[in-house]
């Protein structure tokens, strides 16, 4: 048996080629558009329907919330107990989400018992009776967890770091309290659904094994009538506050919770892709600016991270931390210097062969299956992500330099822009 050696490195190789497959689109007989990938080795599918109409476009967030997680708890035909078993029983997944601007539903489900799951699936869609019974029980449920964020700090810096940046009247800065959600009723949630769901704004998604038999199926459940004219996207411009900085007391608190963030381009911006290269070697990975420093140097903090948030309104470049009272000021000087010093140009080869090496894998993994890479296409419409934002990514991370991040720090990174939120115990700070 020979020596292992270990004091030399393992060869890197590189990625090579990295090629996103294209999808078929088509339309439902009634005009609903079909994007259809057919990349699957299993017989599986997973089918994705998207409308117009989210957090934005209601005056309560939960009411977009209840109307989604309540439409399976009965219809006219069926109880929530049947349409449980009937997913169940066919081994299907459902999954309801809320998004800024969107509503979705997800489906997974063996193509043996798609035709079996659809019907049930249409039905709740189209005709949810949203049971009183059911109403009561969630709606109280996410009162009681309204209340339980009130006792988190990072509730606190989060809320209040949302309002800062998109203003206090903006819809994503709104935030239910226990008592409003407490008085939505059942006829604002039937509203919402009659605005949203059954419209024509409906988006359906599907990927897998995808045969001309579940093609047939979705346009037989799928693309027969609708309602035209439906929710209307409520695009509301960011308003900042002038007040940059703001503490919530939170007294016996332990930990602050610390939001950072600086208003920026969107994702339709020439330099959006290339920007989250530079804020992905700031604090997006273990191996960043900000964990190499405030973590592992300092000792501050357990995690800390940075990420660009692209909205149909604006970018924000957001940093998320949590640590002891007594480092916040500390820890608020230590994000400011490395934010300068990302404008110095001082990256060196190996810090930026390790950058693109993750960024490169994190890219890479968004192929790992029919349904990974069916996302990329959903998130065109979700995120208004451009048509060419996969080569856009490639590009910037085969070109990022240091000279790159350092232009890109000093254009859409600037401290002057900075807005802060902290919520802890204010006499330790």
């Amino acid at each position: 048996m020979s020596n292992l050696d270990r004091k030399t490195a393992p060869f890197i190789k590189g990625f090579g080629s990295l090629n996103i497959p294209q999808p078929r689109t088509t339309t439902l007989d009634n005009g609903i558009p079909l994007t259809i990938l057919d990349n699957g080795s299993q017989e599986v599918n997973r089918i994705s329907l998207i409308w117009d109409g989210g957090i934005c476009e209601t005056t309560h967030p939960s009411i977009a919330s209840l109307t989604a997680n309540l439409m399976r708890e009965g219809t006219n035909l069926h109880s929530g107990a049947e349409i449980a078993e009937a997913f169940e029983y066919n081994g299907a997944w459902i999954k309801s989400s809320i998004h800024s601007h969107h509503s979705s539903i997800v489906i997974h489900s063996l193509n043996s018992r798609t035709e079996n799951v659809l019907p049930i699936l249409a039905e709740t869609i189209v005709s949810p009776n949203f049971p009183e019974q059911a109403t009561s029980v969630l709606r109280e449920k996410m009162a009681r967890t309204a209340e339980l964020d009130l006792e988190k700090v990072d509730f606190h810096s989060s809320l209040s770091n949302r309002k800062l940046l998109f203003g206090e009247m903006h819809p994503l800065a709104n935030c239910d309290t226990a008592s409003e959600i407490r008085n939505i009723s059942r006829q604002d949630i039937f509203d919402f659904h009659n605005k949203v769901y059954c419209t024509d704004t409906c988006g359906i998604y599907i990927a897998g094994r995808i045969t001309p038999q579940i093609e047939d199926l979705i346009n037989n459940h799928f693309g027969q009538s609708i309602k035209p004219n439906g929710c209307k996207l409520n695009i509301k411009p960011f308003s900042p506050s002038v007040t940059k900085e703001q503490v919530i007391d939170r007294p016996g608190s332990l930990q602050s919770s610390l939001r950072l963030s600086i208003p920026t381009i969107d994702r339709l911006h020439p330099d959006y892709a290339d920007l989250r290269i530079a804020v992905m070697a700031l604090g997006g990975y273990f191996g960043s600016r900000l964990m190499a420093n405030i973590r592992e140097d300092k000792g501050y903090t357990y995690g800390i991270s940075a990420s660009l948030l692209g909205y149909k309104e604006g970018g924000i470049m957001c940093i998320a931390t949590q640590c002891d009272n007594q480092y916040v000021p500390a820890l608020i000087e230590e994000v400011k210097k490395e934010i300068i010093r990302m404008t110095t140009s001082d990256f060196s080869n190996d810090e930026l062969s390790i950058l693109k090496h993750y960024a490169m894998s994190q890219l890479a993994s968004s192929l790992d299956s029919p349904f990974t890479i069916m996302d990329y296409y959903e998130n065109m419409r979700l995120a208004s992500t451009p048509s060419h934002y996969f080569e856009s990514q490639i590009n910037a991370i085969n070109n990022i330099t240091s000279d790159k991040i350092a232009r890109l720090a000093k254009k859409h990174l600037q401290l002057e822009n900075l807005y802060i939120s902290i919520a802890g115990d204010a006499s330790k700070l």
